[in-house]
């Protein structure tokens, strides 16, 4: 009967023993699957975390590839977080790592908003310039282009002044003459018969003009392209004039009638057409052609 009881205490020890076994064993299937579910989680935030530290990291590349005048600034926090990234690496991830993973991250993010502030402020300071450059660039063009204007109307009355106070001859008139004995000339258009050519012109009327004695050079050229007259030269401007003779005159702003007898040698004087200048220093104020048959 004592053997028979003792049996059954025997079973019943062993059943819980048994069952004990098999509750550890479910415990720790458990434990092990809620370990590596929490690995898995802890790998899975570390590579997260990595991955927004790269993406700030690439970041900071654009904006330092763009000559941002922060460079060294952003230089330092790139490397900053490329040490961290290195350094975490070699860990093994448990959750100390990822404590300071997210500590880390947390303080790198507040300082690229930081960065980010100041290159917005600078952004807004530089295009501030940049607007404040234009438009002091577009009144400078302003300016000059008024004082261009200026100068082209200043140039352009000067021009004009000049030209209303030349003196431009009218009436311009070339001719040959025959000279008698008794000083009497006579027009002839026969080269044989010439003796002198005679130009006359008149000067009108002009308050502008400059007044006083004035001395313009006549120039007569015969068909074969001789200076006749007095044929000596004066020099303008670094350029030589040939001339035939000098007219001089005294001129008082009234209208004035000039006649001037050019003393040719008569072997000059031959068939063709005649050229005829008259200059007020280098410039040629008068021109006209005659024809000897």
């Amino acid at each position: 009967m004592a053997e028979q009881k003792g049996n059954r205490i025997l079973k019943v020890l062993l059943g819980i023993f048994i069952l004990s076994l098999l509750g550890l064993g479910v415990w720790s299937y458990n434990t092990y699957q809620e370990n590596e579910g929490i690995k898995i989680a802890l790998n899975d935030e570390k590579a997260q975390i990595q991955m927004e530290l790269d993406n700030i990291s690439s970041e900071y590349s654009i904006e330092i590839e763009k000559g941002n005048v922060l460079s060294a600034d952003l230089t330092d926090a790139r490397d900053r977080i490329k040490r961290l990234v290195d350094s975490v690496s070699k860990l093994k991830t448990d959750v100390k790592v990822i404590s300071i993973l997210r500590r880390e991250l947390a303080n790198i993010k507040k300082d690229r908003q930081l960065l980010q502030d100041r290159i917005n402020t600078l952004e807004v300071v530089n295009q501030n310039l940049a607007l404040e450059n234009e438009n002091t660039l577009a009144a400078l063009n302003t300016e000059i282009i008024k004082s261009q204007d200026q100068n082209s109307t200043i140039a352009n009355l000067n021009s004009n002044m000049a030209r209303a106070s030349a003196l431009i001859p009218t009436n311009f008139t070339p001719v040959g003459i025959i000279v008698r004995s008794s000083g009497k000339q006579i027009e002839n258009d026969r080269a044989s018969r010439v003796d002198d050519i005679k130009v006359c012109f008149t000067l009108p009327e002009n308050p502008l003009a400059t007044t006083g004695v004035t001395s313009f050079y006549l120039q007569v050229i015969n068909p074969d392209n001789n200076v006749l007259g007095e044929n000596k030269s004066k020099e303008f401007d670094g350029q030589k004039l040939a001339y035939s003779k000098v007219v001089q005159f005294n001129y008082k702003g009234k209208e004035l009638d000039l006649c001037e007898v050019v003393g040719v040698n008569e072997d000059n004087i031959v068939k063709g057409r005649y050229r005829i200048n008259l200059y007020n220093g280098p410039v040629l104020v008068s021109s006209s052609e005659m024809t000897l048959r």
